[in-house]
């Protein structure tokens, strides 16, 4: 298990949207829970003020379930570029669930994805990711908030 602060959080989310920053996303479309505080940071480190969430789920603590759940409606009438972000691709089954769904209900709109993480057999890959993981990523913020009895 790998221990993933918010020290190197911060520099990673510079350098994440260094790299986004050419796709000129209007909109950043959190996958929740997990991508919601790196698309917070990002939301704010590229400017934008349309910050969403939707709600997929695939794990169950460290299990993953047969089948992703979606859950949520997203406003797009006014965008035309949705970066997805997410802390981890794993197994790559959200992406691969939620990008051909979100297609089919926003035709108008390109759709790009990042990660902080992602695993090389993922079944889809991040169009921006930073690092390869290989072990599991203990998160700062699923770790530092934690009452002390539950650690």
């Amino acid at each position: 298990m790998i221990y993933y602060s918010y020290d190197h959080f911060r520099t990673d989310v510079q350098a994440l949207r260094e790299a986004c920053e050419p796709f000129g996303a209007d909109t950043i479309l959190a996958v929740a829970r997990g991508g919601v505080t790196i698309g917070h940071a990002l939301s704010m480190a590229l400017n934008i003020r349309n910050f969403q969430s939707i709600r997929c789920e695939s794990y169950d603590d460290t299990t993953q379930r047969a089948h992703v759940s979606v859950r949520g409606e997203c406003d797009f009438g006014c965008s035309k570029r949705v970066l997805i972000v997410d802390d981890i691709v794993d197994s790559g089954e959200t992406l691969h669930s939620l990008i051909p769904l979100l297609q089919t209900r926003y035709p108008h709109v390109l759709f790009a994805s990042a990660s902080l993480f992602t695993k090389p057999t993922a079944l889809v890959q991040p169009d921006f990711s930073l690092h390869e993981a290989h072990d599991w990523i203990d998160f700062f913020w699923e770790r530092d908030f934690l009452k002390a009895d539950s650690l």
